[in-house]
């Protein structure tokens, strides 16, 4: 037994197609079904059995793939730990975020992390919105996400990592954009306003703030701020209620205002991982250097 088998031997446990895994692996299809019969041949039983024109694990395969998986994690996880301490570390990294960060928090964030680290860690970043996120790190596509938070998951760590303040903004041409101060009060008499819906986690914080203060918004239906600031724009009569990110920065009629109800810090953003799944030594690096990263702002 050898380590290309234990290789071959998972490829195919998890393609269950001999020509797919040959293809994948660089390898000839007989090169290896040959390898597989041998590692059969050394075990002394079966771990793969025909299902049509694919193949699946035998009852002894699905144990054996367990224990294979978990060996050669830990040996990659080791060969990783040792090129970093030659000074080279090597992977990759999968993120996912919501927009609202991709444009200032995340690049400096990266930028830090590869000063430190080296420029060989590959990151590849998705943009989406939190609930669709946090489904994807549940499915396994993302390693790490940044997302707002979200209740009843208790095998994902949420940890705090931002936050980012709310704000209202309007034309340059309304009545209250050249107001001192603008309270909720204020919003009373705004002909219109337009925020996120109340079913995205921005959403409902910001419904439960504008409900608890009698005003009702008109337009709940912008995912992001740049939908949101356009929508504004051009309705000169609207208010928004937004987080001031750099999707507001193309708006230049527009003036955001700091309502007076509303503490700086309203909306936390939180990086969040699956808290007992293995993870490279690469995701692991990064998982403390964000802990410890101090952003500065503006």
């Amino acid at each position: 037994m050898n380590l290309s088998q234990l290789y071959y031997f998972r490829k195919l446990a998890e393609l269950q197609h001999y020509t797919q895994a040959a293809q994948e692996l660089y390898i000839t299809q007989p090169a290896l079904s040959n390898s597989i019969s041998h590692l059969e041949k050394e075990l002394g039983i079966p771990l793969f059995e025909r299902d049509g024109r694919t193949v699946k694990l035998t009852r002894y395969g699905k144990e054996f793939y367990e224990y294979t998986v978990e060996s050669l994690n830990a040996l990659e996880k080791g060969v990783a730990l040792a090129r970093e301490h030659a000074g080279s570390p090597l992977g990759s990294i999968d993120i996912g975020t919501i927009y609202t960060i991709q444009g200032d928090y995340l690049p400096e964030l990266i930028k830090a992390y590869r000063n430190q680290y080296g420029q060989s860690i590959e990151f590849n970043v998705y943009q989406g919105l939190t609930t669709p996120l946090i489904e994807d790190l549940e499915n396994d596509r993302y390693e790490v996400v940044f997302t707002a938070y979200v209740p009843n998951k208790p095998h994902l760590t949420f940890t705090p990592v931002l936050s980012q303040k709310l704000v209202a903004i309007m034309h340059k041409s309304n009545k209250l954009a050249w107001s001192n101060s603008l309270s909720l009060e204020d919003l009373q008499e705004a002909e219109g306003i337009v925020t996120y819906p109340p079913d995205t986690p921005i959403g409902s914080e910001v419904s439960k703030l504008l409900k608890t203060h009698g005003v009702t918004a008109t337009d709940a239906c912008c995912n992001d701020e740049i939908t949101l600031g356009s929508m504004v724009d051009s309705k000169p009569e609207a208010i928004g209620i937004t987080l001031k990110t750099i999707g507001l920065a193309p708006f230049r009629n527009l003036i955001s205002k700091q309502i007076t109800e509303v503490e700086d810090d309203f909306h936390p953003v939180y990086m969040v991982y699956k808290t007992g799944a293995y993870k490279t030594r690469a995701v692991e690096n990064f998982i403390d250097f964000v802990r410890s990263f101090k952003w500065k702002t503006g």
